[in-house]
């Protein structure tokens, strides 16, 4: 068996593939995957809400068949847990983004390519023929957000995700102590920390060198790099007419990523969404945000089926969603599981790290007494605090 076959084998949780993920990184990329903004307030919180609801089983149940089968975004989904979008997988492994495409595949989900992909939206729509969609920001350049659009458009990507929570750059601290920041500025303990990693160093810097695939056409300014153009194109004077123009430029299931407000949940379902991601970024933009679980019953409440919601951030067991589903999420989403997986084996990591929280889920909804999304009901949980 080989070395990595073994790691996989002998994971047994999502805690275990991010014990030994954390291993194999340097540190400056493996506190790029976990950390969050200033104090992590938000990325700590993500996963205390699902700590704080405990679940309420029903006997006398027949679960010798069940089914996690749900709809999203047009697509039937096998069991209600998509692949969120991360940007830079090829700095987890040389299989990036392809090979989380290929393990969503592989575990009957969606997967979600992020516009700043280390592979471009044209190799990873050819990779699987599964239905994948496409996760971006409305850049400063319309034109450049129009652009990117059609692209996936014309790729055949069944959906967009519009991210709307990133109007500015984070405060990072732990990026910017370990010189992970834009442009890069490693310091002496940094630079050893990747020496003591030279199969990293070799994957990521010389075999397959990391690059912003979808923007690698563009030309930057002079004096500039191309992250620092990327960088300078978040937008701050973002409105309600920006998500009406790329769903009306789109014309087909369009989801809306980084709300939490109902107020805002409303506007967006108005201005054309049919999905919403309850989701702070990872706790890697606003920290002391909410997370997604905090307000997923009450915008539950108000939107009455209206619109499909989708629990971000802080998923690392079957129980996180049956509780989320509980609660009144359609599914959940994760990035930083495929991650994990993914440094460990590659596409195969990445297909082990979901393959877990899928039977997880399917074994748990059993012992719950489920048989159906739809059992999985309010009355299964409770609040413990």
């Amino acid at each position: 068996m080989r070395p990595n076959d073994r790691a996989l084998s002998r994971s047994l949780n999502i805690a275990d593939l991010r014990s030994r993920a954390r291993r194999r990184l340097p540190t400056p990329v493996s506190d790029f995957l976990e950390g969050g903004a200033e104090d992590e307030a938000t990325l700590i919180r993500n996963r205390e809400a699902f700590s704080e609801w405990g679940l309420v089983p029903r006997a006398f149940r027949d679960v010798s068949q069940v089914s996690g089968a749900v709809k999203i975004l047009g697509q039937n989904l096998e069991w209600p847990l998509i692949v969120s979008p991360t940007g830079g997988a090829g700095l987890f492994h040389p299989d990036g983004e392809i090979g989380l495409a290929m393990a969503a595949a592989a575990t009957g989900t969606l997967y979600c390519l992020s516009a700043m992909a280390s592979r471009s939206i044209e190799e990873v729509a050819q990779s699987t023929t599964a239905p994948k969609a496409f996760q971006l920001y409305i850049f400063r350049d319309r034109g450049l957000t129009r652009e990117l659009v059609l692209r996936a458009k014309a790729a055949g990507y069944a959906a967009l995700i519009l991210a709307i929570d990133v109007p500015v750059p984070a405060n990072r601290e732990r990026d910017k102590r370990t010189g992970m920041t834009i442009p890069p500025r490693f310091d002496l303990a940094s630079l050893l920390a990747f020496a003591r990693h030279p199969a990293w160093c070799w994957n990521t810097l010389v075999r397959q060198p990391v690059k912003l695939a979808n923007f690698s056409d563009m030309r930057a300014e002079p004096g500039t790099t191309l992250l620092n153009f990327i960088n300078s194109q978040f937008e701050p004077q973002l409105s309600w007419a920006d998500l009406e123009w790329v769903a009306g430029l789109w014309g087909g299931p369009i989801a809306v990523k980084g709300l939490l407000h109902g107020d805002d949940v409303e506007r967006a379902v108005a201005a054309g969404a049919s999905t919403i991601f309850l989701s702070n970024h990872g706790g890697r933009q606003l920290d002391a945000a909410v997370s997604g679980l905090d307000m997923l019953e009450q915008t539950a409440e108000r939107m009455a089926g209206r619109a499909e919601l989708i629990v971000d951030g802080g998923i690392r067991r079957g129980t996180d969603i049956l509780k989320a589903v509980a609660l009144g999420a359609s599914a959940c989403s994760t990035g930083r599981v495929g991650l994990y997986g993914l440094t460990v084996g590659g596409r195969a990591g990445a297909t082990r790290a979901l393959q877990l929280l899928r039977t997880e889920y399917e074994r748990d909804m059993a012992l719950l007494g489920a048989r159906r999304q739809d059992e999985i009901e309010r009355s299964c949980v409770r609040r413990l605090r």
